[in-house]
């Protein structure tokens, strides 16, 4: 198989997806279960999903033989077999919708403008390396020979991280391209939700960030993290799904929205000593499950950080993250378990 990928299209689709697999023995369910997944969940950089689909459409549609795309593979492989399996991985792909909606996605450095015309609304007190394990992402070479990633956020607005070299640390520019009408502490706020890094992490630039705000993003990193954990977990047959310590401490950090009570308190379900608190990954998920109640009162609700919500919840209970979704799952005070 070529070391190095063919130009962007449905070539670099299909090469990026069998480079991906090119040692496994058997292109059987497991195998097609296991790449659908992970194109919905994290898609190849540099493409949307349904950009990642269509290309594998136009690549089956094609007559061009896609064993030119790998030669000499590390498992031989026939043409029928291949179309076979890109064949499967697109129709798993398909039952699997709706896709769930994504905190961002990595783009294409080609489709960016002079960063000159960026606003940098936030410094990252951390080096390019601990940002990309935090993303799961990896930095781009650029053409001056900097470190950059370029992300669409669900918010709609695009922000680029820059590798910044000082003489006694390195830290992650935040640049956000211009969007008119779009003011700059929204998009750091957004900014903020979607790859769960919190205000502590950052110099804020921008006129005044409201911590509390998500600045119009839609789903967020913990979410996303929840997701992802739970399509590994099913794809490996365990159950209950484990809570790995990256994730646990996502939770600490991440706002969550929770029902007040009257008095002071929480909702919580399940016997006392040994309950849950439900709590949201967004305000608007927190109002459907409140109008789902039998209560006809108008709900009250507050946030908080995971973290401070176990501190404020009575000891024995443990706090459930977005009940009602294929992905909810309890976190207890003693960590991940």
């Amino acid at each position: 198989m070529g070391d190095f990928p063919p130009p962007w299209g449905w070539r670099r689709v299909v090469w990026s997806l069998l480079y991906t697999v090119q040692f496994k023995p058997v292109l059987d369910d497991d195998l097609v279960e296991w790449r659908a997944r992970g194109l919905v969940l994290e898609p190849f950089s540099g493409f949307g999903r349904e950009e990642l689909y269509e290309a594998l459409q136009e690549a089956l549609s094609s007559e061009e033989p896609l064993l030119d795309l790998m030669p000499d593979p590390p498992v031989p492989r026939s043409e029928h077999d291949v179309r076979d399996f890109l064949r499967r991985v697109l129709e798993r792909m398909e039952s699997l919708r709706p896709w769930p909606e994504l905190p961002f996605l990595v783009m294409r450095g080609d489709t960016w403008p002079d960063l000159g015309d960026c606003r940098e609304i936030a410094r990252l007190h951390l080096d390019e390396h601990q940002v990309g394990d935090r993303l799961h992402a990896i930095f781009h070479r650029s053409d001056d020979g900097g470190l950059w990633l370029p992300l669409r956020l669900n918010s709609g607005d695009e922000v680029a991280l820059v590798e910044r070299r000082r003489r006694d640390r390195r830290d992650v520019a935040v640049l956000a391209r211009p969007r008119p009408g779009r003011a700059p502490e929204d998009v750091l706020a957004a900014f903020l939700h979607v790859t769960g890094f919190v205000p502590e992490e950052i110099d804020d630039l921008t006129d005044g960030l409201n911590a509390a705000s998500r600045g119009g993003a839609g789903s967020g990193w913990l979410a996303y993290l929840l997701r992802l954990e739970n399509s590994i977990a099913t794809l490996a047959g365990e159950e209950p799904v484990r809570v790995s310590r990256s994730t646990y401490e996502a939770f600490l950090r991440t706002r969550l929205y929770c029902q007040a009570t009257e008095s002071p308190g929480v909702v919580a379900v399940g016997p006392p000593g040994a309950g849950l608190v439900p709590a949201f990954t967004l305000p608007e998920a927190l109002a459907a499950f409140a109008a789902a109640g039998k209560d006809e009162t108008e709900p009250r609700f507050f946030s908080a950080t995971g973290r401070d919500l176990l501190d404020l919840i009575p000891e024995g209970y443990g706090v459930l993250v977005d009940p009602g979704t294929a992905y909810a799952t309890a976190f207890a005070a003693g960590g991940p378990g």
